[in-house]
């Protein structure tokens, strides 16, 4: 039972459905110097990340290095709930302003851009129902990890899944490809890339715009071409256009 003292719900729930998916699979099981969350009996590997997966990268890179597949699984909170009890009871229930969508999980892979585009790697995506789990406090507090600039009244005790929704698998340069519009010109700045994102996600930042192309480019899956005015110029890699 290592690594499962301080498990979500969210973290059990994701190991359990995944571990369930091949008949044969082992959890919490001694892999390479790590203790992998799932193995299946052909040796893949499986993570479940609820977290920074930038955290990853040394597991990932040592199984990578053993010539095992490795999928990781992630879920993006696409709606949140927060949830507040004290003493065990509900004090409140609402829904956060804050929502991501399938954009905003390139910055968690701004860590990750030397392995996405190995063969052997697998990164699944849920857009998920979440809640976030708080217990009110008597005082203001700190959090447990320290972070918070400012007190506060409750601290967060877990993460609970209520639905896994849409699925998104990435492997290999198309997949990654595929989130770049098919009306985009084919020389395009940011702002080019917003627009023609926002017909499908309304709600999308020009942040997870900018981080999708960072990302793009770090892993050579678009180029810098020019400087026009202001604005640099981009293109899909020489190459990889359809």
């Amino acid at each position: 039972m290592i690594n499962t003292l301080n498990e979500t719900h969210l973290h059990k729930t994701l190991k359990r459905i995944y571990a369930n998916k091949t008949e044969g699979s082992v959890m919490e099981q001694p892999a390479e110097g790590y203790i992998a969350d799932i193995i299946r009996p052909d040796g893949e590997i499986i993570e479940i990340q609820t977290g920074n997966l930038s955290s990853l990268l040394p597991k990932i890179t040592k199984y990578l290095a053993a010539k095992r597949n490795v999928t990781v699984v992630y879920p993006l909170a696409a709606k949140k709930y927060i949830e507040t009890k004290k003493d065990g009871c509900l004090v409140s229930r609402r829904k956060s302003p804050v929502s991501k969508n399938i954009y905003s999980i390139f910055k968690e892979l701004t860590g990750l851009t030397s392995v996405l585009l190995d063969p052997k790697f697998t990164l699944i995506v849920h857009e998920s129902t979440i809640t976030e789990e708080r217990e009110q406090t008597e005082l203001c507090v700190q959090s447990k990890n320290n972070r918070r600039r400012f007190r506060k009244n409750w601290l967060k005790t877990g993460k609970r899944l209520e639905d896994t929704g849409t699925e998104h698998i990435f492997n290999g340069t198309r997949s990654y490809l595929n989130l770049i519009p098919k009306d985009l010109p084919q020389m395009f700045c940011i702002k080019d890339l917003l627009l023609c994102a926002k017909k499908n996600i309304p709600g999308i930042k020009e942040n997870e715009i900018r981080l999708f192309v960072w990302v793009c480019i770090k892993t050579g899956l678009i180029e810098f071409i020019e400087k026009n005015g202001r604005q640099n110029i981009y293109r899909i890699k020489s190459g990889l256009q359809e």
